[in-house]
């Protein structure tokens, strides 16, 4: 029973629904729910001792508008923040949700998945945690992120809804109903399911979604796997960007800094032209010629005219898309060394590891801006 033996099928359904619409990929997989249920054993305990960074979020006035989040300090402060006490021994749920980000860097179960989506996707990835208390109307309100994500259900049950991307306008697209930002008018549902123990949902960057608890078993508890592309420079508007570099290098021109495109207004179309992740991994042989055709296309629709014009080739994007190729993988031998020394029970006090990890991978990032001459 492995992790790897869970994500191998998953791949021919993730390539096809890749950025294009959310998709129930696995319903009541057994293997699954053991597997997260077993990596998420001691997750109360490494809140509880300090060792896991944890937050806790929760309505204040409005279920739909105004929310907290505030760190989780430790010290049994887990249960204490999902679980009131009425005397006599019995407790209720209260309106919260525990949250920890990067939680594979802590607990080797999880750095066990990474790995294995490593292995399996060949993609960047991190796992982070969410348990949810039963009975809870709105568990987080409608809200959009900047990576796509597979959502796995350890414990309960929790009901998501997936809407299509809303309309672009000042606040960024890919942080929609965060930070005071509202997220209204959000019409019919794309995906309306209840998820239980086993299951595995993939929600696109850039998709709003909401979840809930009410009317269902619970607590919920379930796994969120980020497949980053926009952080690690992995996304075809800086595949784009390096390919206008490459062209204007080798007609011998000034590589001057590119004014930033005005999204506001735009279709979502127009703006997932270029901010999407590529399509690299997911348990497929990557097809340079056909990444250049499907780029040429995609810039056309962003800039509003045939790439030719910006005076890119074919030649100038194969130039770029080998530069990002090789820091994909340097950044999966970064992470792949980072998850298997969590495994290992390698390096320093957990957070400082993780904080020493996180500088490397920023060092590659670095690397790459460099290469670009954006430094």
């Amino acid at each position: 029973m492995s992790w790897s033996h869970v994500l191998r099928p998953l791949c021919h359904e993730l390539q096809r629904a890749w950025n294009k619409q959310p998709l129930l990929l696995e319903r009541c997989n057994r293997e699954a729910a053991h597997l997260a249920e077993e990596a998420l054993k001691d997750f109360s305990l490494f809140v509880d001792s300090g060792l896991l960074p944890a937050g806790s979020a929760a309505p204040t006035s409005s279920a739909t508008a105004s929310w907290w989040s505030q760190p989780v300090p430790g010290l049994a402060s887990f249960y204490s923040s999902t679980l009131q006490v009425l005397g006599a021994g019995r407790t209720r749920d209260v309106s919260n949700t525990v949250y920890a980000n990067n939680a594979g860097l802590y607990l080797p179960g999880l750095a066990e998945l990474c790995l294995s989506a490593l292995a399996t996707f060949q993609w960047p990835c991190a796992a982070n945690v969410y348990r949810t208390a039963r009975a809870i109307e709105v568990s987080v309100p409608c809200h959009t992120d900047r990576q796509d994500v597979l959502v796995f259900q350890a414990t309960g049950e929790k009901r998501w809804q997936i809407y299509h991307p809303p309309q672009i306008g000042d606040v960024d697209p890919l942080r929609r109903g965060k930070d005071g930002d509202v997220m209204e008018d959000l019409g019919k549902p794309l995906l309306d399911v209840v998820l239980e123990p086993g299951d595995v949902l993939y929600v696109p960057l850039g998709y709003g979604h909401s979840t809930s608890t009410a009317q269902l078993s619970g607590p919920s508890l379930h796994i969120t796997l980020n497949l980053d592309s926009v952080i690690w420079g992995l996304s075809y508007r800086l595949l784009w960007s390096a390919s206008l570099r490459c062209a204007r290098l080798r007609r011998g021109e000034n590589d001057e800094a590119e004014e930033a495109t005005k999204t506001k207004g735009m279709s979502w179309q127009r703006y997932s032209s270029l901010q999407a992740p590529l399509p690299l991994g997911l348990g497929q042989e990557d097809e340079p010629d056909e990444i250049v055709a499907q780029l040429l296309e995609r810039a056309e629709l962003w800039c509003g005219q045939a790439p030719s014009v910006e005076g890119v080739l074919p030649e100038d994007v194969h130039q770029a898309l080998q530069l990002i190729q090789e820091h994909r993988q340097k950044l999966l031998t970064l992470q792949k060394v980072m998850y298997a020394e969590v495994m290992l029970g390698l390096g320093e006090h957990p957070q400082q590891r993780e904080a020493a990890h996180w500088s490397a991978l920023q060092a590659q990032m670095q690397t790459l801006f460099t290469s670009l001459g954006w430094t």
